[in-house]
This record gives C-alpha cells, structure tokens and sequence, in this order.
C-alpha cells in the first residue's frame, strides 16, 4: 500500500513536468524562432513479487513515473513578413551561430538581427551574429568633400567626420571553416574605388546595301593643269581624272567645278563637264579680281552619280582610370564599289573625353579635338586607332584587326564576335538585327545601403547601382540536435549529445550553407496552440489522478487503523 504513495506523488511530480512544458510553449507561442518541446516520461524500475522463473505471466510491479526528457520539434515554423533587411530565416534545417559577450559560441533558430552603434550584426539579446569576412574591406584616406557625401557624426560637441573604408569588387565569399566564424561588422563610410573600362562588347548589323547617289569627288592635283597670262588676267585649265581614284564609272556631262583661291583668300568659281573621252577644260576666263603676286591655289572637284560609302556610327559610355566617364566613339565606313562576294569596313576609333564647354572664338585643332556645337561641348582625342572588318557572304564576320586603345594607360579592346559567328557584327541586308552594348567597370560608388542576396551574403549597395559582397552569415549544422543544450528560450549550446556544429561541403570539400537564407522573414513559434492546450488538458488530468492515488491509498490506510481498533 505504501508504494502507491509514491505512485501517486512520482505522478504528480512527472505530470507537473508535463505542465510547465506545455506552459512554456504556450507563453511562447509568439516568440520568434521558438522551437516546441515535447515532454517525455518513462517508468522509475519495477520490483519482482516472486522468485519463480516458471510463472507464465509478469510478476512484477512498478513504482511510479519520472519525467525522461523534452524533446524539440524540427519542423519548420511559418515565415512572416518584416520590413528589416537583416530579419532572417532558415529555409531548411540548420542554425544561425551568435557569440556572446562571454565569447561563447550559441545556436538559434531566431533570426530578428539588427546593426549596433559599434556596426557590428547582433541579436536581441546583443550577442555578435557569425559569419566569414570577405576580406575585401581595408581602410582609406577620403577627401573631407567626398566624406560630407556619407554625412557627419553629431556629438555634444558639434559634429566630425568618420572613417573611410575602401572595399574591392569580389563575386562571392566562401564559407571559411566552422571554428573559424567571426562577427560582422558593417561599417556606415564605404567607398567602391571606380573600374576602368578594358572591353566593350557591341552586336549590331552593318548594313551593307548598295547606295548610288549623286557626289562630289576631289580631282587629285596631277589631273589639273593650268595657264595664267598675267598681262591679260585670264587663265585656262584642263584636265583629266586618271589620278582620281575614288571615281568608280565617271560619263559624259559629269560637273567639274574649278575653285582659284588667290594669297588673300578670295577665290573665283568656273564649271565645265566632261567630253566624251571624260576630259575637261576651262579657257580664258577672266580672273582680274584676283591677287596674281603671288601663284594662286587651283582645285577642282567632279559632281558624278556612282556608289557612296554607307558609314555606321557607334558611341559606348566608357570609364577611365580616375572614374570620368569618357566615349568610345567608333566610325564604320564601307568600302567602294563593295565586292561581289562579302564586304570590307575601315573602322576609325576614338577615345573622347570632355573638354570644356564650346568657346566659338576657340580654333580647335581637328587632330586633338571633336567639337559637338549642338551640344555645346568640346572633346579632346585620347586615343586614335583604324582597323578593318571584312564579313563573308552570309554576312557573318570574316576577319577583324581592331586595335586596343589607350584607355588612360587601361588597355580597352572592342569585341565584335569570332570570325564565322552571328553574335556580334554582321553585314547582310536581309538580316534584322538590333543595335546592343555592354562594357566592363564603373565609377565610384558612395554606400547608400546594405542588403542580402540569395547566397547567404551580406551585400553592400551603392549609389551606381554596384553590389559588393562584404561577408557570409554561416548556417551551422548537427549529428544530432535534440542533444543541442537549451540556455534560453531560443538559444542553444553545443553538448556532448549533439556533438560538434559542423559545415556541409560540396563535391569539391568547399564548405557550404546546406539551406537557404532569406532576408526581410522571420521565422515564427512552431507551437500548435490547440495541441498545446489538448496536451496541457490531458495533463491536468493525470496530475488529478495522480492525487487522486494519494487520497484513496490514506482511506484504505485508515481503514486498516480502524480494524485494528
């Protein structure tokens, strides 16, 4: 009689357990990253009634109850939505790594982590989120005007000026070793040192349709012969055009206009045309306006109808070394009269940089500079090279020998496409293809924010609209995470039934996440409320019962106290 007291009280002990378990998870039905716990019991021993080893049936009886463990529930809580970019979830199984202000390292599910006044990535509670550096943040000197675009610090007296960061441009952040994660540090002053410029990429279609119109061509100077009398003040002149290359099929009645230009700059005009053996010839005429002291500078161009060079004109943003934007202005003029089979471009690049705004009194030399005066502005020639493009007949590219340009001492190539492709320059009238670019660098950036990307990465964002990786938040990993030691309601510690965190790797042994991080969500309890309040019923219940033990074992003693009375 005496052991169901003990049953009774072993009972009540075990299910009060059951009911502050419940209790818990109730009053953290809203606690984010909370996991559930389940209450586990098992019987204390039994004791044997009997020595027989021949009984057929069980001979023995227990003595009570002991609560055995709480087990977590895993299974992934429902995301809720936030407006902070370093509220973050575990997409899958997996633990953020915090280190306390004891430099220890714990474990949680929670993820609502926010910027302290130091920079550094915390929780809650202020303990350091973890995650590997990328390495790529050293720091810079900064002009006072270039800091003031950061803003100023305000203090009780007045205001100053930070600490400039520099950061260089990385396309990812491996995830170091699971005992090698440190803080974050984020810091408010950090400038992306600009890219220059090293290859524009074009794909575009030079047309290579045949165009006849009506031109003028210079008459090359061994064609001109001419006559002055001086006492008389006329001259004749006559001529050919079989040192005029540029002429393609020249016929009777083709314009030849004669300029005579004397040493004070005043010229006459005489026209004639061609005869039938595509000669030309001008006679006595009348150039007393003239100054004769001097030998007169005599031209002549033919108006003809033949094919005209068909020119495509480029123009790609570029930057240079110091981060001006400058232009890469490209000319692609076709040669005449175009072969039977295919087409030859001469290509003219140039390298523009501004100037100064168009001053009209200004005699720009054409060598050194370009002179938009519709835009008003004045570009000075950095770079000049030619080259040459010849296509196939299917307008795909045959050849090319574009130079490199001097891009402020940054070698710049132009990528057209590999000969026998359609990808980048084509040459053929029946194809429709539209006119696109693409080139490498950028110019500085000032940080205008940070945010996550779908890697895991701590992204700085900047006002060119570059995205810098500057750290890793690591995801760490368990043979067992029920053995996980509970330390708060969401923190956890490493124990010798959970074993070591680790990392996954890849094939290649490159340690990685395992599970997706997303920004702006939070993980919320995993709690099922009506579950909850069932189990915290079912409990109540057995708690009763269990009483109910003790009172009835005290009757049944008492009565015993009776008889013997």
């Amino acid at each position: 009689m005496n052991s169901s007291f003990y049953n009774g009280i072993s009972g009540i002990k075990t299910h009060q357990f059951g009911i502050d378990t419940w209790a818990d998870n109730i009053a953290n039905v809203n606690t984010v990253g909370f996991k559930n716990a389940n209450p586990e019991f098992s019987t204390i021993f039994a004791t044997t009634l009997s020595e027989s080893y021949f009984e057929s049936t069980m001979n023995d009886i227990g003595l009570g109850s002991r609560p055995s463990g709480s087990a977590l529930d895993m299974t992934q809580g429902i995301f809720q939505n936030t407006d902070n970019t370093f509220d973050l979830a575990i997409g899958g199984e997996g633990w953020f790594g915090v280190k306390g202000r004891d430099n220890q390292p714990y474990f949680t599910r929670a993820g609502n982590f926010l910027v302290d006044s130091n920079g550094d990535l915390v929780d809650q509670n202020g303990n350091y989120l973890l995650g590997s550096l990328g390495g790529n943040i050293t720091p810079t000197t900064l002009s006072n005007e270039k800091l003031q675009q950061f803003g100023s610090y305000y203090t009780q007296n007045g205001s100053t000026l930070g600490n400039a960061y520099a950061i260089s441009y990385v396309e990812d952040i491996p995830l170091g070793g699971a005992g090698a994660q440190t803080k974050i540090n984020l810091p408010d002053i950090l400038y992306l040192p600009p890219e220059p410029t090293t290859e524009v990429s074009w794909s575009a279609n030079l047309d290579p349709k045949v165009s006849v119109d009506a031109t003028e061509i210079p008459l090359n100077e061994n064609d001109i012969n001419e006559t002055i009398d001086t006492q008389n003040k006329t001259i004749s002149i006559n001529g050919t055009i079989n040192n005029t290359t540029e002429l393609l099929n020249p016929t009777k009645d083709d314009l030849v206009t004669v300029t005579i230009v004397d040493s004070d700059g005043k010229k006459v005009e005489f026209k004639t045309t061609l005869d039938e053996n595509l000669q030309w010839s001008i006679n006595d005429e009348d150039i007393s306006a003239l100054n004769l002291e001097n030998p007169p500078t005599i031209s002549a161009t033919l108006n003809t109808i033949q094919e005209i060079a068909n020119k495509e004109h480029f123009s790609s943003e570029i930057i240079s070394p110091t981060g001006e934007k400058d232009i890469l202005d490209m000319t692609y003029t076709k040669r005449v009269p175009q072969q039977s089979e295919g087409s030859i471009w001469d290509a003219d690049l140039k390298i523009l940089s501004f100037f100064e705004k168009y001053d009209p009194d200004t005699n720009y030399d054409p060598n050194k500079y370009i002179v938009d005066k519709s835009a008003n502005i004045v570009y000075e020639i950095k770079d000049n090279k030619t080259g040459v493009i010849e296509f196939n007949p299917d307008g795909s590219l045959k050849s090319s020998n574009l130079p490199k340009l001097d891009n402020g001492g940054t070698s710049l190539s132009v990528n057209i496409g590999e000969p026998g492709s359609f990808l980048g320059f084509v040459s053929n009238v029946n194809l429709d293809k539209a006119r696109s670019e693409t080139h490498d660098g950028y110019v500085e950036g000032i940080l205008r924010d940070y945010g996550m990307d779908g890697r895991g990465n701590i992204v700085a964002e900047f006002n060119n609209g570059r995205s810098v990786p500057v750290a890793k938040v690591a995801i760490y990993h368990f043979q067992n995470d029920q053995g996980l030691e509970k330390i708060g309601s969401t923190l956890f510690k490493a124990s010798s039934n959970s074993g070591e965190p680790i990392f996954y790797t890849d094939e290649n042994g490159n340690a990685i996440l395992g599970s997706q991080i997303l920004s702006q969500k939070l993980e919320s309890s995993n709690v099922n409320l009506a579950t909850a309040l069932t189990e915290l019923i079912v409990m109540q219940k057995a708690f009763d019962a269990s009483s109910k033990s003790i009172t009835t074992s005290d009757q049944m003693i008492q009565n015993a106290i009776n008889m013997k009375k």
